[in-house]
């Protein structure tokens, strides 16, 4: 069905960047463009969720030119369930960020949100590769900014490492894009799969396939890509730790995800053979540097990576349980993530201290704060009935489905260390003795904080609707017929699931 909804959000998020520039330092000014900006978004994204929902397959052909030929803008399920997830967690973080203290320009770092809240949208709601691959590279030059804005020696010096990182994963990227275009002839995902099953040599499509994952990988944090992330993550302003966690590695994961379920079958079935172990081992590797973190900031950074590896681990199962199981997972992480650093960044103001084993006492000075961190935390650690257990679970019972026992195996491992953890930091945050008697945190971050939280318990409680909405996206994936049609015009016929 031809919309123009699809187009709004990258296109709304442009016109808040150029109105932050515009609305400079005058803070009421700023204030009002982010929240209208990012209630005006978080409105559309529920429509196209709710559009989603009823079967409802939505695109936009910029400037009238259809696919293959013209830039089309689709927002299916998978689309419009991780798009509205993206925008929830930016609204958050949106709020957070006039209530926490900033050194320089708002202006500047806002109009860098909105960026890079463009750059995510589009990236989700492209129809081929290539535009793909443009949005991709604007989120990375705006979040490469986000980290480094503030101009201290470690933060200049993370955006750096960030930058130098994933400039060299685009390359690779950008080489992919033109690899599979030499061998397809297409880089519209609803033409990719007729185009794969009758390439010239697999082997070489792989490899050019792979070109495009590294990147997709660098961003998801995957071993052995994986170092520029506690840097980046820890040294952050604490709303843009929550973009980055929350948000950023998630357009990693759905370009995984959609790119390898645009291809023929045996692209996934082949690349799922390296990715599976891979997402196991970041799973183990994070978890155990995690427990060694003494930051409490570098912590929650680690364990982003390890959950990633959850995540792409039931995601290179090729299957649809496996990937409705990513998705839920995806939800989940992204929002007790969120509610975490946002925590984070309220309880290190509150004790002046970045160390978890020198803070101590906050629970007197905020109870709703020590609550809102223990659902968190526990939903980290995957205990029911909250949104991270519904995540780990669906993962687990994808894996016990395809018998990969090895991956499950590493998979409890990092979950009983993720319980360790999360307990031992709940308890040394609001128990113990403080090395300096703490202060009140601000109502108004622990609200955020407390709204964050309640999504996390929401979320767990309604497991069943979310695991509906998520299988529902899968099987759209993997039959591909809806999208075919609605994007080249093609007559629809019937597929088997894996």
């Amino acid at each position: 069905m031809s919309s123009l909804l699809p187009i709004l959000p990258p296109s709304l998020c442009l016109a808040a960047v150029l109105a932050c520039l515009v609305a400079g330092d005058r803070t009421r000014a700023l204030a009002l463009v982010g929240m209208v900006a990012q209630l005006a978004l978080l409105g559309i994204g529920f429509v196209l969720f709710a559009h989603a929902q009823e079967d409802t397959l939505l695109v936009h052909p910029l400037g009238g030119w259809q696919a293959p030929v013209g830039i089309v803008f689709v927002a299916d399920r998978l689309a419009a369930l991780l798009l509205l997830l993206v925008l929830v967690v930016f609204s958050a973080a949106t709020v957070y960020f006039f209530l926490d203290r900033e050194p320089r320009s708002r202006a500047s770092a806002l109009a860098l949100i909105f960026l890079l809240e463009m750059g995510i949208v589009g990236g989700l709601l492209t129809g081929d590769l290539f535009d793909f691959y443009v949005f991709f590279e604007l989120m990375g030059l705006a979040s490469y900014g986000l980290v480094g804005y503030r101009r201290s020696p470690a933060h200049v010096e993370a955006a750096i490492k960030y930058a130098a990182l994933s400039l060299a994963g685009s390359t690779l990227m950008l080489l992919g894009v033109g690899a599979i275009y030499a061998q397809t002839g297409t880089l519209a995902f609803a033409g990719l799969q007729e185009a794969s099953e009758v390439v010239r040599s697999r082997p070489l499509f792989l490899f050019a396939v792979a070109l495009v994952l590294v990147s997709l990988c660098l961003k998801c944090a995957l071993v052995p890509l994986h170092f520029w992330l506690p840097d980046a993550h820890s040294i952050a302003p604490t709303a843009v730790s929550v973009l980055l966690s929350g948000t950023v590695v998630k357009l990693g994961l759905y370009g995984i995800v959609r790119l390898l379920g645009s291809n023929a079958p045996w692209v996934w079935t082949a690349v799922g053979t390296v990715l599976l172990p891979i997402g196991a081992l970041t799973a183990v590797i994070a978890a155990l540097a995690a427990v060694s973190q003494r930051d409490l900031k570098r912590l929650l950074a680690w364990s982003t990576a390890s959950q990633m590896g959850y995540i792409v681990a039931a995601a290179a199962l090729g299957s649809s349980a496996g990937v409705a199981a990513a998705l839920t997972h995806a939800v989940a992480h992204a929002l007790m993530k969120s509610t975490l650093f946002l925590g984070a960044g309220a309880a290190i103001g509150a004790s002046g201290e970045r160390r978890w084993d020198r803070m101590g006492g906050l629970l007197a000075c905020s109870p709703l704060l020590a609550a809102a961190l223990l659902v968190a935390f526990l939903s980290l650690a995957g205990i029911p009935p909250l949104a991270g257990f519904s995540g780990k679970l669906a993962i687990f019972a994808a894996l016990i489905e395809a018998r990969a026992w090895v991956t499950l195996l590493c998979l409890l491992f990092a979950s009983a260390l993720m319980i360790y953890l999360a307990v031992r930091i709940w308890l040394a945050l609001f128990g113990g003795k403080p090395a300096f008697p703490p202060t009140r945190p601000p109502a108004a971050k622990v609200a955020v904080v407390g709204v964050m939280a309640l999504f996390v318990v929401i979320a767990g409680l309604a497991t069943g609707p979310l695991l509906l909405v998520a299988r529902a996206a899968a099987a759209d994936l993997f039959l591909g017929e809806a999208y075919r049609s609605a994007v080249l015009g093609l007559p629809t016929s019937t597929e088997v699931l894996p």
